[in-house]
């Protein structure tokens, strides 16, 4: 070690402070001589300012930081903050040791081992909360700075040659203090990084994810050019993110935004996406001209053409869709003559079904209704509700009230007396939960109400209900119902134990001109006759259905005596369902005097078990005229394959489309020329047909499905001409 350096070491170890002072003073005397320089120190007692007599301008002065600072670490004074010149002409020679660099605190120098660790400033991390105070109570010499500043931390110049931000801040306490170290004082330039957001493109197809470069990257460009000196680096702001206010929407500043149900998840920030997407897109294009169909099309015609569409598809919902175009088509659409037929049961959801809706529609759609079907409507007032249907529908003839749990003797009387023009009245499952007496479909109720409808009434419908007098019933009705054209009387039970009776002969004698008869699984039995009454009787030769199907319980009820006293001089009848009944044979079938049955229920007969050749009979008697046949459980294999055949054998002419074979014994030849021969056919039930190969037994529905059947099977479709599709 030198002698210099030795003796430099010395000095600093003087731990009185007079001796200290003393020194700094000596010191101060020698730089009074010419520098320019106006140094400022901070010690510990207060701040202290020594100016130099700029009189000799050639001669340099050297001022060593390290006498000034004491070597007691708990009474660290601050550091030298700034050093100034004067005047351009005078020059400051900054000695060696403020040039220099400060040395690495890895150097294993004993001399800088020894002096950072008495002489050089605490750092941030060490530095005791006494001197924290001080500084932070130091009143701050910044204010004295002039623009052009030199600034020095830790006595060294930073290498990249830019000033530093020293200055603090003189409005604000600084809650920190600058960092001493070199490193601690750079300012971290933010790395310029891409932000993107996501928008939701105005794609009419469908939605598409868009990236878009937002601001974020200008202002990440903006941040790497080089800080502005603040007036201080202490007083830096904390960084905050601050929200962009939303933009107002367009569509919100018009409408009410729509309130969605289980509010969360990516909903709502696909919905914010979407308005922000409409925001940027700009404001909406103008709405194209509409066409002559909504402005220069007369009334009348538009009019003719919706009564057209009606007649084919109903009023609800067409009416309403119609509606929806525009004010012409909505001002046509209601007119009260288009709303005559009215289902507010298929298509109005239960819970819309109120007292209150059910109310409206008749007070404003239902004034030339004429059929109105409002069953499985829970009403609280029926007596209001029927006092408002008498006056507001005056025209309507038929009323559906299927499933009204309440609806009683009182409310059917009412009903009959002030609907003068009511011809149809379905009272189906009225009384399930009421006691009969009570109930509108009781027999004193119910004849009275037949009754005073007398021969206005066309329909009635008593299906699944628990009737009594069903003798009482007929009679009335064969009595003062001449225009009944359809009875149904399916899945009735009687309060007895015994099934009810019903006298065929009277009531055909009654009701000539019914065409539709259903004593579907009812509890219900043919009366007995004399020879002499089967002569007289007239039958029902307008009747067009008759469906006496049961289940295994009545399934010995219907004979072929039965069939034949209710189907004498039938001729016009179109449909035959005597599914189960297990009595029938092939021989009441054959001698029917009706020769163009249409569809055509045989399966658990017991015709479809015979051996012999009665159902080729049947099949070839009205092959010519079978849209519909059901051989379901037809368990001979011969028999049944030789009624397919005597059905294929019309070709073309067949206008077969449904046939079904489930669990039959089929073979796959008759199938083959089923699906050969008939080009009508759109459905075919092969489920659990034991003779056919795996993959086709099931229900097949459909061109492709029975193309793909053909193909499968190896068959190609005939045309008309005998050639191949």
């Amino acid at each position: 070690m030198s002698e210099s350096q030795a003796s430099q070491v010395e000095e600093t170890k003087v731990s009185d402070e007079d001796g200290v002072k003393e020194k700094a003073a000596a010191s101060i005397a020698k730089v009074t001589g010419g520098s320019g320089m106006e140094v400022d120190t901070d010690m510990a007692v207060g701040p202290k300012q020594v100016q130099c007599d700029p009189g000799d301008k050639e001669k340099a002065t050297t001022v060593d930081i390290n006498t000034l600072t004491p070597s007691t670490p708990s009474q660290t004074p601050p550091q030298l903050l700034a050093a100034e010149t004067t005047t351009s002409a005078a020059t400051a020679v900054i000695p060696e040791n403020i040039l220099s660099p400060p040395k690495s605190e890895t150097q294993t120098d004993e001399t800088n081992t020894a002096t950072s660790t008495s002489c050089s400033p605490a750092s941030e991390g060490q530095r005791s909360p006494l001197a924290d105070q001080q500084q932070s109570s130091a009143p701050s010499p910044a204010k004295q700075e002039k623009p052009q500043t030199t600034a020095t931390v830790n006595g060294s110049i930073p290498k990249s040659g830019k000033p530093l931000s020293t200055a603090l801040s003189s409005g604000k306490k600084t809650s920190k203090v600058a960092s001493t170290s070199p490193r601690a004082s750079r300012t971290r330039k933010p790395k310029a990084l891409p932000m993107y957001e996501s928008e939701i493109s105005d794609h009419k197809v469908g939605i598409k994810l868009c990236i878009k470069k937002s601001d974020a990257g200008d202002s990440a460009q903006a941040a790497t050019v080089p800080p502005v000196p603040a007036p201080s680096a202490a007083s830096k702001p904390a960084r905050k993110r601050v929200r962009k206010q939303k933009q107002p929407d367009s569509d919100e500043s018009e409408y009410e935004p729509r309130k969605r149900k289980g509010g969360g998840g990516g909903g709502g920030e696909s919905g914010s996406s979407q308005k922000k997407a409409a925001s940027e897109t700009g404001p909406a294009a103008e709405p194209i001209e509409q066409s002559v169909w909504a402005q220069k099309l007369p009334e009348e015609v538009l009019f003719r053409i919706f009564e057209h569409v009606v007649d084919k598809e109903g009023c609800l919902p067409t009416l309403f869709r119609l509606g929806r175009v525009c004010s012409l088509w909505r001002q046509v659409s209601l007119r009260p003559t288009l709303w005559r037929t009215m289902d507010l049961t298929t298509w109005i959801k239960e819970k819309y079904r109120t007292e209150l809706k059910l109310k409206w529609f008749v007070d404003n759609r239902c004034s030339a209704c004429t059929e109105l079907n409002i069953s499985n409507w829970k009403i609280s007032d029926i007596n209001c509700f029927l006092n408002k249907l008498s006056s507001g529908c005056p025209n309507l003839k038929g009323i559906t009230l299927s499933g009204w749990k309440g609806f009683t003797s009182d409310h059917l009387t009412y009903l009959v007396d002030n609907m003068q023009k009511l011809q149809r009245i379905d009272l189906s499952s009225i009384n399930v939960e009421m006691n009969a007496s009570k109930s509108a479909v009781g027999v004193n109720s119910l004849c009275n109400a037949l009754q005073t409808m007398g021969s206005r009434l066309t329909h009635l419908y008593l299906a699944h209900n628990r009737l009594a007098g069903i003798p009482q019933i007929v009679a009335i009705l064969s009595k003062h119902c001449p225009n009944l054209t359809l009875l149904d009387l399916s899945n009735v039970t009687t309060q007895a134990t015994s099934h009810g009776v019903l006298h065929i002969e009277k009531l055909q004698h009654g009701c000539q001109k019914l065409k539709v008869l259903r004593v579907t699984n009812s509890h219900i039995t043919p009366s007995t006759a004399g020879m002499q009454e089967i002569m007289d009787s007239p039958g029902f030769p307008n009747l067009e259905e008759l469906s006496v199907a049961a289940l295994t319980d009545e399934s010995r009820i219907i004979s072929d005596d039965h069939l034949q006293r209710i189907l004498k001089s039938s001729s016009k009848l179109k449909l035959l369902d005597v599914r189960n009944c297990t009595r029938l044979t092939h021989e009441s079938l054959i001698r029917l005097p009706a020769w163009d049955i249409k569809h055509l229920f045989l399966s658990g007969c017991s015709v479809t078990r015979d051996m012999g050749s009665g159902l080729e009979l049947i099949a070839s008697k009205w092959a010519h005229s079978l849209i519909e046949l059901d051989l379901a459980w037809a368990n001979v294999q011969q028999p049944i394959d030789n009624a397919l055949r005597a059905l294929a054998e019309k070709g073309s002419e067949s206008p077969l489309a449904h046939l079904n074979l489930c669990g039959s014994s089929v073979s796959d030849e008759a199938v083959k020329e089923i699906l050969t021969n008939c080009v009508n056919m759109s459905s075919i039930n092969l489920a659990s047909c034991r003779g056919l190969p795996r993959g086709v037994k099931r229900l097949m529905q459909g061109p492709q499905e029975l193309r793909e059947l053909r193909e499968v099977l190896g068959v190609q479709l005939k045309s008309g001409r005998g050639g191949s599709i």
